[in-house]
């Protein structure tokens, strides 16, 4: 079986080099220029590894990311433009292998794509046949249960409804639980086109959030406000120690 790679990267120059590299990895890579017939493509070729820029043809990385992770069994790494933690964890959370910041270093990449590809060979399939979850794609926070991946928040096996800037900030929130964030590092780090949002509109989706997830004060407890500073979502081992 030939194995095939998909490069969805908007820079030509980063694209030419990793297209180059996986060829010489032996990889043929399949072309898909229309944007919303990337899982078509890369079911119908077989695609082994996608390579993913953060945007790509005025599509957020993170989203393809998402969309390829819940339907294909395809391994994917990210390439990101950021060093910050955030970046890099919001990436695993939403179903990437693996995160890697630009400009791509050849050898990293190659190595990266092996151990990718081994992974997935090693994998057992899930009872219905497809590729497990990532790890880190299911958080837990009490009994508030979170999937980056589908998108779904359920509360003792009940799903709850949020709106897509709710889910976004509650993703940047439980990427990194017990650390304060500031309202423009949420901002900076929630993904999407129509992201456009005020410090103002951030604290009456921090109050939405506490109404929705957690039961009467708790909420209150649970994502602390730090005046001054931002937000804080704490796990229950942490709630008697801040």
């Amino acid at each position: 079986m030939p194995l095939r790679a998909m490069v969805l990267e908007e820079d030509r120059a980063t694209k030419f080099l990793v297209t180059e590299r996986l060829a010489e990895e032996g990889y043929e890579t399949v072309l898909c220029p229309d944007i919303s017939a990337v899982l078509d493509a890369v079911e119908r070729n077989n695609v082994q590894i996608c390579v993913v820029g953060a945007r790509y043809r005025g599509v957020d990385g993170y989203d393809i990311v998402r969309q390829l992770r819940h339907k294909s069994g395809a391994g994917l790494i990210l390439l990101g433009n950021s060093e910050d933690e955030i970046d890099a964890v919001l990436a695993l959370e939403m179903g990437a292998d693996d995160y890697m910041v630009k400009p791509v270093r050849p050898r990293e990449l190659c190595a990266r794509v092996r151990a990718v590809v081994r992974r997935i060979a090693a994998a057992a399939p899930d009872a219905d046949g497809t590729r497990p979850m990532p790890s880190p794609s299911l958080r837990r926070v009490g009994n508030v249960e979170i999937c980056g991946v589908r998108r779904s928040v359920r509360i003792g096996g009940q799903p709850i409804e949020l709106t897509t800037f709710e889910f976004d900030v509650l993703m940047v929130l439980v990427a990194h639980t017990n650390a304060i964030l500031s309202r423009d590092q949420i901002i900076k780090s929630v993904r999407g086109d129509q992201w456009s949002i005020s410090d103002r509109s951030v604290d009456g989706i921090i109050s939405r959030l506490r109404r929705k997830l957690f039961a009467g004060d708790e909420g209150n407890r649970r994502i602390k406000t730090v005046h001054g500073r931002g937000y804080m979502l704490l796990e229950a081992q942490m709630l008697d120690e801040v």
